[in-house]
């Protein structure tokens, strides 16, 4: 068996609590408490069964096109809070039979977001 076990992005020093609002609030991720041992800055967030997203503060520059993806069972519920929280959209062609787009977190990490439609339902 094969499976993605976490995705990691990185924020500036000292943003990890802009972006675990974001992921928390909007893309409704759960944070949970990172192992002894692991470096205290940042933060990991629960994805689906044993999936993780960690967040890293770092200094430096970041891919503008670097990104991970997520499918979401309530697609137009989550436009709503991306709205809602001001959240930059940019709606793209529709693959796999459902619709999908990217935003952007507060630190400008790129997020896929895909429909649980289609090959992906």
């Amino acid at each position: 068996m094969t499976w993605l076990q976490h995705v990691n992005v990185v924020v500036p020093v000292g943003g990890t609590d802009d972006a675990v609002t974001f992921y928390t609030q909007v893309l409704s991720l759960v944070r949970q408490p990172k192992p002894a041992g692991s470096d205290p800055a940042g933060a990991w967030l629960k994805l689906e069964g044993k999936q993780q997203l960690h967040i890293s503060e770092r200094e430096g520059e970041r891919h503008p096109d670097s990104h991970f993806a997520i499918v979401v069972d309530n697609y137009d519920s989550l436009l709503q809070h991306l709205a809602d929280a001001g959240a930059d959209w940019t709606e793209q062609s529709s693959v796999f039979g459902g619709r999908r787009g990217f935003t952007r977190d507060p630190a400008g990490n790129r997020i896929e977001i895909l429909e649980a439609a289609g090959e992906l339902a």
